[in-house]
């Protein structure tokens, strides 16, 4: 009786549990790694050793065995019962007699097997290709002796079963289960009903009993051999529908489909969650009553069943995300997980009302799956930016840092709209709770701050400045934006070389070159450092046209043709141009402005591909595309440049990127960003301005550095000593800028300034540096005497003498 159990146990978990039947297998064998992949010689050479693998191993065998046999008939019967309840003429006859004939065969190849499996272990590879070979040969021989009537179908029908009998077992893994039901019974029945078509074999019946077998098998294999089997047999259908008869094919194609979506259980499946959907009975206690926990191969969705563990979820969280681990683990659930997942966080997103609350919602909901939906994504990095907005050091900086975090929320909420309308809809709602509740949180912090001792901490010094997060920060070069502006625009516009030198601002003004320029010229960013990082003249074409492409999308949110839209060409500079054509007719009726920043590197490619072709490339950008004007950006002069430049920088006009006018720089120390404290009175910013030289990267230098030494000191107000107080600090900070500064120099250059910082006589040879530092904006001559532009530069050497010299 407990064999029969098992037995029957075993049943329901080969039908509607094979996860479960897995994990048993597993728990027998530890050795199998995947049961459902383990072939049956390695499953009968383990049994050997094995008593309850042996055990399992002979339950699946009956089951193969008597299962189909069984469902055959009481189909069968039934469909044929009901037809002759309904009709007083006989409409469908089952024909018995060749029906048993085959089962019986079935039965007989399957103890003939058995017998070879106990007198020994057969080389599985060879089986398998000799038996597969033989199988074709043996439909189409069949097939054709039929037709020719040279055997009785009965007789067809015996060496039929038995042969699709050995076929399917040879071929079948996991217990001898996999594949001997679809590939035997399946076969073996449509071509009985090809035989026997006349007759009339019940249609309902053979869609139940083929169904539960193919069932059977994708049951037992329930990842690759699911697939394969299904391909194979669809693939059969058709074959047999072209080759032989168009209702065979038909036939066995409505079976297949009908068991692999398994209709027949999924409908009162569904039936039952409407009933759970209904009853009165608390979610929670519905959970263990879910379809899924008692059928886990149900491939259509199951209504309802988010939203159940999702309502679930707030009534026992634990029970709720064990639901939601074994619909993921053992199940083909995993679509309505990742939704209940969604629901669930997606609600709990709702839920915060503070700043705190969105900060901790990422580790509340840390559990859930390692690949969150595009809107679980979104709110838990902008959870993260909170966490650390909220743990910034001052009140000014918090506040400072959740402008950033309202700025990604833009950027997100844009970025959801590509995501499913569902998904948009739920977490764009998170998206604008949680702005609101920031609005208020940064609004609060910079009332705090206001009222508190702080100064806010503005000044950047260090990267180049971006419009979007540095803002009115930037100031001056208008001058040369209307130069700029002039040029492209002139009937024959030259090209543009813009120079300057290091930390001078020259990526700060290309950056904010579209908020100044009229909306008919298009400004192009590309960074001289990317392409100097390709070493091939494909590559070079390649991140030329995406660093173009990625400039257009974010500075000006357009859209431009991918390079691989065009039709390419062995030279990679064809398929350039080609490509800069489409570009032209995506943008009709513009100025393309091409930015090359830092093109001196271009160099490097020109040394590492020993061609020129790259320069060739944009003097022909020069000379033949109307529509295109270069700006190159760097820190050389044409006249500094190698010789062979002066073949490519065809009507050039320079461009000096100098140091900021006094007002400008005088507006950069006291305002630079709106409702700044009043901290430097008037002598304080000149003798600021005057220790800079208007020079931008050392005026936010030492701007930074006297807000920092204010903050400490909790005062309100610079004072001139503050200035000397505060250059140890200065120098320590920018220390590697200083240290880049004096690398780049020459020799003779090195000495000229050690001698003016020292007030000696320098040199000679020193002297002859003395028009490049001039021309750099280094040094200058008043009254016959040299003096530093930049006087904390003066200052740094005198404190770095003794390791310089």
């Amino acid at each position: 009786m407990q064999y029969i159990k098992e037995c029957l146990q075993l049943l329901y978990w080969i039908y509607f549990k094979p996860y479960t039947l897995k994990q048993h297998v597993q728990a027998i064998c530890p050795e199998i790694a995947n049961p459902y992949e383990d072939s049956i010689y390695e499953r009968s050479a383990k049994a050997n050793t094995n008593l309850q693998l042996q055990r399992y191993d002979e339950q699946c065998w009956w089951l193969t065995v008597l299962v189909p046999i069984a469902a055959v008939f009481s189909y069968a019967s039934l469909v044929e019962g009901i037809a002759r309840l309904r009709s007083e003429s006989i409409v469908f006859e089952f024909d018995w007699g060749v029906t048993s004939l085959f089962m019986l065969a079935w039965l007989v190849g399957h103890l003939v097997f058995l017998g070879i499996r106990i007198i020994g272990r057969l080389s599985e590879f060879f089986i398998f290709m000799v038996v597969a070979v033989a199988g074709e040969l043996l439909i189409v021989t069949l097939l054709d002796i039929t037709t020719k009537g040279l055997l009785s179908k009965e007789e067809v029908a015996m060496i039929g079963g038995m042969a699709f009998g050995v076929f399917g077992i040879l071929l079948g893994g996991a217990g001898g289960v996999a594949l001997e039901v679809a590939g035997g019974i399946a076969s073996g029945i449509a071509l009985g009903i090809e035989l026997d078509m006349a007759r009339g074999v019940m249609l309902f019946s053979l869609i139940f009993g083929v169904g539960l077998a193919v069932m059977l098998s994708m049951a037992i294999s329930v990842d690759e051999s699911v697939a394969v089997g299904v391909v194979l047999a669809m693939a059969v259908g058709f074959v047999g529908s072209l080759a032989y008869d168009a209702l065979y094919g038909v036939v066995f194609f409505s079976c297949v489909m009908f068991s692999f979506l398994r209709i027949f259980f999924w409908l009162p499946e569904l039936t039952w969650m409407l009933l759970l959907k209904l009853s009165p009975i608390p979610v929670i206690r519905c959970l263990p009553c879910l379809p899924p926990r008692f059928d886990q191969l149900i491939y259509l969705p199951i209504p309802f069943l988010p939203g159940f563990v999702a309502e679930a979820y707030q009534e026992n969280q634990a029970a709720a995300r064990q639901t939601i681990d074994y619909l993921i683990t053992s199940t083909n659930q995993q679509k309505a997980a990742r939704r209940a997942m969604s629901l669930i966080s997606a609600e709990e997103c709702k839920c915060c009302r503070t700043a705190r609350d969105i900060a901790e919602i990422r580790e509340q909901l840390s559990w859930l799956s390692e690949e969150p939906s595009p809107g679980l994504a979104a709110c838990l990095n902008i959870s993260q930016d909170v966490t650390a907005a909220l743990e910034a050091s001052t009140l000014y900086r918090q506040a400072q840092q959740l402008d950033k975090v309202l700025q990604r929320i833009d950027r997100q909420r844009t970025s959801l709209a590509s995501a499913s309308a569902r998904e948009a809809t739920s977490f764009g709602a998170v998206l604008d709770n949680w702005q609101g509740i920031l609005q208020a949180a940064r609004k609060t912090l910079r009332e705090q701050a206001a009222q508190s001792d702080e100064i806010p901490q503005v000044y950047l010094a260090g990267p180049a400045l971006d419009p979007n997060k540095a803002g009115p920060l930037f100031k001056g070069r208008r001058d040369l934006f209307r130069q700029i502006e002039t040029l492209t625009l002139s009937a024959q516009h030259p090209t543009l070389v813009m120079h300057g030198g290091r930390r001078s601002g020259k990526t700060s003004t290309l950056n904010y070159l579209p908020k100044w320029l009229p909306s008919d010229i298009l400004p192009l960013l590309i960074d001289g450092q990317s392409l100097a990082a390709t070493s091939t003249l494909s590559g070079f074409a390649e991140e030329f046209a995406d660093l173009i492409t990625k400039s257009a999308r974010k500075v000006h949110s357009l859209k431009l043709p991918a390079l691989a839209s065009v039709t390419t060409s062995d030279d990679p500079f064809v398929t350039l141009r080609r490509w800069l054509d489409a570009v032209e007719q995506a943008v009709p009726d513009k100025t393309l402005l091409l930015c090359l920043d830092e093109f001196e590197r271009l160099d490097e490619i020109v040394r590492s591909t020993d061609s020129r072709a790259p320069l060739n490339f944009l003097r022909h950008l020069i000379q033949h595309r109307d529509s295109w004007t270069l700006l190159f950006t760097g820190v050389l002069t044409p006249e500094e440049l190698p010789a062979y430049w002066s073949d490519y920088l065809i009507n050039c006009e320079t461009l000096r990127v100098s140091y900021l006018a006094e007002d400008d720089c005088l507006e950069l120390i006291q305002h630079p960003v709106e409702d700044f404290p009043d901290i430097y009175p008037t002598p304080v910013a000149h003798a600021i301005r005057d220790l800079t030289g208007g020079q931008p990267y050392f005026t936010q230098l030492l701007c930074h550095e006297l807000v920092e030494q204010l903050n400490r000191k909790k005062a309100k107000t610079v004072q001139m000593d503050d200035l000397q107080t505060v250059l140890p600090a200065v120098f320590e900070r920018g220390y590697q800028v200083f240290r880049e500064f004096w690398q780049s120099l020459t020799d003779p250059q090195r000495a000229l300034l050690l001698a003016v910082a020292e007030a000696k006589t320098p040199s000679e040879e020193a002297m002859r540096a003395a028009p490049v530092l001039v021309r750099k904006e280094i040094l200058a001559q008043q009254n016959g005497g040299w003096y530093f532009r930049v006087p904390l530069i003066y200052r740094w050497l005198l404190e770095e003498q003794g390791g310089l010299s």
